[in-house]
């Protein structure tokens, strides 16, 4: 199916004669075996470096708070660049390049710890330099992904992938936990080394080829004005100008949930550490249902109209989370739990449909920037969003602050249902 099959076919239209499914496209299983492994690892060291900090460093909030920059920073940095660059070479020499060098980058924290000379500079140093190869790995992704699957095929990629991502996240974080316990922070983050070698070999198995970018004709323009074109072409399309001005409305306001639900949960509503731990991983578990459910979804509805009502849900969904009583009632929690389940759903329902529409609508040459594009202008309003959380709640209370921002969240999904991207497909 062409792109503009993919956007212009009616809602339950029936499609054409289809090959088999992904599961029997060898090197598309090798990429799926590769970056579920890496992720699984990613999360291990999600945790391992803030446990490092505060266990072996003794590290106080101002020096979590560093780390956690050190972490953010380069997707502000380098995520434009790295679009440009993943439009001016093959991407999957990229992928490997990134993967190996967070193994080598990594294998620093258990060797400085056992050495003796581990501090906090070089764990936000080894934070932003995986943060920066992460960056890079990301946008080129993203743009791999049509040179190795059919179009007809994007929404089966994506959601296998986003399939991947919710589990990590789910087993992710208890496997960290355990292994944290088990080997000690330093020595854990060594299986996520591991993942990054095993996705890499992934990688180098892969036999579809991959074609060189083109040279534009009169030779390479600068890096500024490939940036600029990126940007062009993301602001001169209606389509997906408004879902990256949607997403980042969503961002903004999501970082508020995710900065004051944490003090609602355990200040008022009294979860205690492990309930709040298991409301946050429903959320997981709503994000895998989200991507088994997301290409019957968009069978069903067109891409578009499924991206739009994924938002909805995963918007109006966080209505429930100031409604749960302070009592610690089953009411309570199945609001709360409903509440994760149901914005975990609608979000991968939407990202994958979104990612979908970006892939099939954007020239291959550009789809580099075009994803650095989105990446830079969506992540942003994060720190923006907790600044907002942490103004809200002490001004009002953090379940007002969820009530307000529930609000916010679901008024923008309206606007984004009534639009006309919701008609495109």
């Amino acid at each position: 199916m062409s792109a503009s099959e993919l956007l212009d076919a009616p809602p339950g239209a029936p499609e054409p004669k289809r090959p088999r499914g992904l599961w029997h496209h060898r090197d598309f299983r090798r990429l799926w075996a590769g970056q579920t492994a890496a992720l699984l690892g990613s999360r291990v060291t999600e945790l391992a470096l803030p446990i490092t900090a505060i266990v072996l460093l003794d590290a106080g909030a101002a020096e979590l708070g560093l780390l956690n920059s050190a972490q953010y920073l380069p997707v502000l940095c380098v995520t434009l660049f790295a679009g440009v660059l993943a439009d001016r070479v093959r991407r999957r020499p990229l992928l490997i390049t990134a993967n190996l060098g967070r193994a080598v980058i990594l294998t620093a924290v258990p060797l400085l710890a056992w050495l003796g000379g581990l501090g906090i500079w070089a764990l936000c140093a080894v934070a932003f330099a995986t943060g920066v190869l992460t960056a890079v790995f990301d946008v080129a992704y993203q743009a791999y992904l049509p040179s190795l699957v059919s179009k007809e095929r994007l929404v089966e990629g994506n959601s296998k992938l986003q399939a991947s991502r919710s589990v990590a996240e789910t087993a992710g974080q208890g496997l960290g936990g355990t292994l944290i316990q088990v080997l000690t922070a330093p020595v854990a983050i060594i299986v996520d080394c591991i993942g990054y070698l095993f996705a890499t070999g992934m990688l180098l198995r892969i036999r579809t080829p991959e074609a060189r970018p083109e040279r534009p004709p009169g030779g390479r323009s600068s890096v500024r004005k490939d940036i600029v074109a990126g940007l062009r072409m993301t602001m001169n399309s209606r389509l997906l100008r408004v879902i990256m001005f949607h997403a980042s409305w969503y961002n903004l306001l999501w970082d508020v949930v995710l900065v004051v639900f944490p003090l609602y949960g355990l200040k008022v509503l009294h979860l205690g550490p492990a309930g709040l731990g298991l409301v946050i991983a429903a959320g997981s578990v709503g994000a895998l249902g989200g991507a088994l459910s997301a290409g019957p979804l968009g069978t069903r509805l067109g891409v578009g109209r499924a991206m739009v009502v994924g938002m909805t849900v995963a918007s109006a969904a966080t209505l429930l989370l100031p409604l749960a009583p302070g009592d610690g009632s089953v009411l309570a929690h199945a609001l709360l739990t409903g509440g994760y389940v149901l914005n975990g759903f609608g979000i991968a329902v939407f990202s994958i449909h979104s990612i979908t529409l970006r892939q099939a609508t954007v020239p291959i040459e550009l789809i580099g920037r075009v994803s650095a594009t989105f990446r830079f202008v969506t992540w942003a309003v994060i720190p923006l969003g907790g600044l907002l959380g942490g103004l809200l709640a002490a001004a009002v209370g953090p379940r007002t602050a969820l009530t307000v921002t529930a609000v916010g969240l679901t008024a923008g999904a309206l606007v984004f249902l009534c639009s006309r991207t919701a008609t495109r497909s």
